[in-house]
């Protein structure tokens, strides 16, 4: 039970981090976190306080391994490959010499570290964390193409500290080590599990493939399926005696490339799994430093009671130490390795030093580091205990602390605060190159039998795309977009209300679109989600519906009137309040207040009393709308690899897509 309590505080401040992050966006969501571990350690709660240890050999295979698939899945491509020689230089190359040449200065520096133990200590302080860089990119400019290069060192660098740390664990717990041995063995154990990676994904594709021929798309099935993929292929891979991590990233890289293969056509699907992959990753990420921040007060404590070889100011002059060697190493790497023309940009001219010195600053330490150094066993081999394992923990976690201190306040000092102006204007272009690619890929794609849904749904990207070409675009407006959506349906409310007050409609007619307004509020209230609870009510509710006299139910004449009556009224507020700062956005909700317009029109054809082919229109149009959306973001996917929008933009570009798509699907059902 205290196990359990314990993990609810932790998940507790897990997300108390985020909102805490919401209101203090200066300071990056792992810190707090880390501030919330140390408070939960230091309260008591009731009779007991809170001390939580998780088997070490647990740490790869519950954290390390569902997040390295996940960066692998979702990496960048393009940038990779583009950027594939300094990429590469500094995950792999970079990574092996700090861990031969800062762990031999370690164990000089600490002798009672053996150089088995040190070399794990420095492999797992080798991986850098794209978290901190990413929340720092947010309020700040970093020219695309290091940013890039940074991302992918990251993803890459995962997979090499953590196997120069597991080939010292090795050494360490066995107490033999030979080079030529290991050099054979890494080369082994690093082919077989590439290898294992690519066969167990392309099995996973053949037994996808295989339930979809059956006809089961259950949307629940296949996301448990996706979330089990990492842990099977690395309990696989570690039980064939390959490289678990390293199958790990290939079967991530492999999936990215079969994306659409293992979802055809599946947007609800992919929408879902996108959502869990998010959710599992901020969760994952979030108890790692958690429970690094309830370790902290009972290590440092000990510092006091001579366990340590290291008095407490030694222990910080060696973090401090490291810390600087770290940042130094990178720096010169940067300057004698990477050329200029690699990340030189017209828009951003920047020189050598100033771009060495933001990738030394920005080599921040975080989860995979934190989840390697708490994996490191109690006993070697022969029962011994591990020499100086809570000192390495503590080393590591003191590293962790002071790179992401760095990398959150001194960072942001060399590069220049964000342009809303700019980013305006980069949004503004990506987003009109993306509504005419997806207009003419709709025309294009348009048949017979869709043409008249198709014309409905490109009239509305016509209309988006002038708003966006429009030069207020992007501007700071008194009215936010969703207080003006809400706004909408109030007006929409006020409107039929008062069309019933004065006889011009019937109340069935009235009340059925109230309930559609009132749906819609709901999902605009729940950020384009509709809760569990929300359901349930509109089973119940349109359960009783089938209780309904013929004549109780709406007329599609009436319908249409209401329709048209508030369009009018809802276009009339808009244009009173309408100024030059918030006509973009006017012009914009106007837009899609007329494309769910023409869907509220088709369902209240839908009814029982109206023709069944108006049903068929209805979903026509929902079918190319949905394409649109699909389209969409591929579109914006490749934006965001190719550097054209940032990761913020993309992920909001989304959200405004889902909003809006789950708007048009509830006006479907």
């Amino acid at each position: 039970m205290i196990i359990f309590e314990f993990i609810l505080i932790m998940l507790a401040a897990v997300l108390l981090s985020n909102l805490i992050n919401r209101f203090v966006p200066a300071l990056s969501v792992p810190l707090i976190q880390i501030v919330l571990g140390v408070i939960i350690a230091i309260i008591p709660f009731g009779a007991f306080g809170f001390e939580f240890e998780l088997k070490p050999e647990l740490f790869f295979v519950l954290f390390i391994a569902p997040l390295v698939f996940h960066e692998s899945y979702t990496a960048d491509k393009k940038t990779l490959w583009e950027m594939k020689v300094p990429i590469l230089g500094a995950a792999v190359v970079l990574v092996f010499l700090i861990v031969i040449a800062v762990g031999y200065f370690t164990h000089l520096l600490i002798p009672a570290i053996p150089l088995a133990a040190a070399f794990a200590l420095i492999g797992a302080l080798g991986p850098t964390d794209d978290i901190a860089v990413d929340a720092v990119s947010k309020r700040v400019t970093i020219p695309r193409k290091i940013m890039g290069i940074l991302s992918g060192e990251s993803i890459i660098n995962d997979a090499s500290g953590i196997i120069c740390f597991q080939f010292a664990i090795i050494a360490m717990t066995t107490g033999s080590f030979s080079l030529k041995q290991a050099s054979f063995q890494f080369i082994l154990l690093g082919i077989g599990g590439l290898l294992a990676g690519i066969l167990l994904t392309w099995l996973k594709y053949v037994f996808i493939k295989k339930l979809h021929v059956l006809g089961i798309r259950n949307v629940t099935l296949h996301i448990l399926i996706e979330i089990l993929t990492p842990f099977i292929i690395y309990m696989i891979a570690e039980f064939l005696a390959v490289s678990g991590i390293l199958a790990i990233f290939a079967a991530g890289i492999s999936h990215s490339f079969l994306h659409d293969k293992f979802n055809p056509e599946k947007i609800k699907l992919t929408i879902a799994q996108d959502s869990v992959w998010e959710f599992i990753t901020f969760i994952l990420n979030g108890l790692v430093f958690v429970m690094l921040g309830t370790q902290l007060p009972g290590i440092v404590k000990t510092i006091n009671f001579g366990v340590f070889s290291l008095n407490g100011l030694e222990i910080t002059g060696c973090i401090l130490l490291l810390t600087i060697i770290f940042i130094t190493l990178r720096f010169l790497w940067w300057l004698i390795t990477v050329h200029k023309k690699t990340y030189h940009e017209t828009e951003y001219p920047i020189s050598s030093a100033k771009a060495a010195v933001i990738f030394s600053l920005a080599g921040a330490r975080g989860t995979v580091t934190l989840a390697s150094v708490m994996s490191i066993p109690f006993v070697l081999d022969n029962g011994a205990a591990f020499p100086e394992r809570d000192l390495i923990i503590l080393l590591a976690s003191g590293v962790i602390i002071v790179s992401m201190l760095i990398t959150n306040f001194v960072l942001p000092l060399f590069v220049k605060c964000k342009s809303n102006e700019i980013q305006s204007n980069a949004e503004q272009a990506a987003y009109s190159e993306i509504v005419q690619d997806v207009i003419t890929r709709l025309m294009r794609e348009s048949t017979d039998e869709n043409r008249l849904a198709t014309e409905i749904v490109i009239r509305n990207y016509i209309k988006r795309n002038a708003v966006v070409q429009n030069s207020n675009y992007g501007q700071k407006e008194p009215y936010s977009e969703t207080e003006l959506r809400k706004q909408i349906f109030l007006w929409e409310k006020e409107n039929t209300s008062a069309l019933l007050a004065d006889e011009s409609t019937d109340k069935a007619t009235a009340e059925h679109y109230l309930e559609i307004i009132t749906e819609r509020a709901n999902i605009l209230e729940n950020n384009g989600k509709e809760k569990i609870f929300t359901k349930i009510a509109w089973f119940f509710k349109h359960l009783l519906k089938f209780h309904r006299k013929k004549d109780s139910l709406p007329k599609h004449s009436a319908f249409k009137a209401i329709i048209d009556s508030n369009q009018k009224y809802v276009l009339e507020k808009l244009n009173k309040i309408k100024n030059e700062k918030n006509a973009a956005l006017i012009e914009k909700l106007a837009a899609e207040f007329d494309l769910r317009s023409a869907f509220a029109i088709n369902r209240g054809k839908s009814h029982p009393n109206s023709q069944p082919s108006s049903s068929v229109a209805n979903s026509a149009i929902f079918a190319v709308a949905s394409h649109g959306f699909s389209i969409e973001r591929e579109l914006i996917q490749e934006m965001f690899e190719t550097n054209r929008i940032t990761r913020e933009i993309a992920k909001e570009m989304r959200v405004a897509i889902a909003t809006v798509e789950a708007q048009l699907q509830n006006d479907i059902q």
